[in-house]
């Protein structure tokens, strides 16, 4: 690992445990003095997170943390629907091995109630990666590392708060049952009704954080 890759980890690191405000700038002169490196390191360290759509960066402006509209949320799901139900649709027709989705499922349903949004937010992630993982597809797969970044700077920017851990894990649970039931049909419906919940969730925080 670099010093740029070890100073784009650490950041990466804040900015998805919410430490930075959507909007907020980040000065390569400043991050260079935190972080006792030249400016290229950090500038290189940048660049990697505004490929992951995590900073935004004009050019000669300093960076900036990614905010989120409604029309960016719905954008996410936008993308995110098709690319997940075609692996979906993979895992059940091809009877694909289901023990790295079941592994997330345990460390998700294990959970207190009392755990952050960050930890609970990572394992969601970890459980719909799983299901990509269990598809075989290195293509489909990073397409949803690439949404997922942006997915989870935007729980981190909204800080929500959930009915209950357990309640959100127990939907995922859903989840697996249609996987484990082998019918295509099924679990691409389980997996809409889930997609719609989630997508309504944050385009009502968004709009409830505007008023």
């Amino acid at each position: 690992m670099t010093v740029a890759d070890a100073v784009a980890d650490e950041l990466r690191r804040r900015l998805l445990t919410g430490q930075y405000q959507g909007g907020e700038q980040l000065r390569d002169t400043e991050l260079a003095q935190e972080f006792g490196v030249a400016r290229p390191t950090v500038r290189a360290a940048v660049q990697m997170l505004v490929a992951d759509g995590l900073l935004e960066r004009g050019r000669g402006r300093s960076a900036q943390v990614r905010s989120f509209t409604a029309e960016d949320a719905i954008d996410l799901y936008r993308l995110r629907r098709p690319v997940e139900a075609v692996a979906v649709e993979m895992v059940v027709a091809q009877i694909r091995p289901l023990d790295g989705v079941e592994s997330a499922m345990r460390a998700f349903a294990a959970l207190d109630d009392t755990v952050s949004w960050d930890v609970v937010a990572d394992h969601d992630v970890a459980f719909h990666r799983a299901v990509f993982l269990a598809a075989g597809s290195p293509r489909l797969l990073r397409t949803f590392d690439e949404v997922s970044a942006e997915l989870r700077l935007l729980i981190a920017q909204l800080r929500p708060t959930y009915r209950s851990v357990s309640d959100l894990a127990h939907e995922h649970e859903l989840l697996l049952v249609a996987l484990r039931a082998g019918d295509v049909t099924q679990a691409l419906a389980a997996w809409n009704e889930h997609f719609h919940g989630s997508e309504q969730f944050f385009l009502d925080l968004i709009q409830e954080r505007a008023r």
